[in-house]
């Protein structure tokens, strides 16, 4: 079995997050839910086709920890913008696409 080198940098932490989730300097935005996410991204379900490359900007409302972990949200962001890394269509009907971002870096 060959063996794949995982090119994450950091720990993910897996919790269902509601987000909002649209392409930047737009009004429209679209509804998902985190899958995961760590210190440098997060994967996430959209009902919506987001294109590989584009700059969006992610607003998440987060729950309650349930986790026994301290740092469940740990590199959790309530507002940021990401880069679309990638985009694949898992389902047709009704169409849900996964995604995978990579949060911009802060200058500050």
């Amino acid at each position: 079995m060959k063996n794949i080198k995982e090119k994450r940098q950091g720990n993910r932490f897996y919790h269902e997050i509601p987000i909002s989730c649209a392409y930047f300097n737009t009004s429209q935005s679209f509804k998902a839910i985190s899958g995961n996410f760590s210190l440098n991204g997060m994967h996430l379900f959209s009902d919506y086709e987001f294109y590989q490359g584009a700059s969006v900007i992610i607003r998440t409302i987060p729950k309650e920890c349930v986790s026994n972990q301290e740092d469940c949200y740990d590199g959790l962001r309530q507002i940021t913008i990401a880069e679309v890394k990638w985009c694949r269509k898992v389902s047709e009907t009704p169409s849900r696409y996964e995604v995978g971002v990579k949060y911009f870096e802060s200058w500050y």
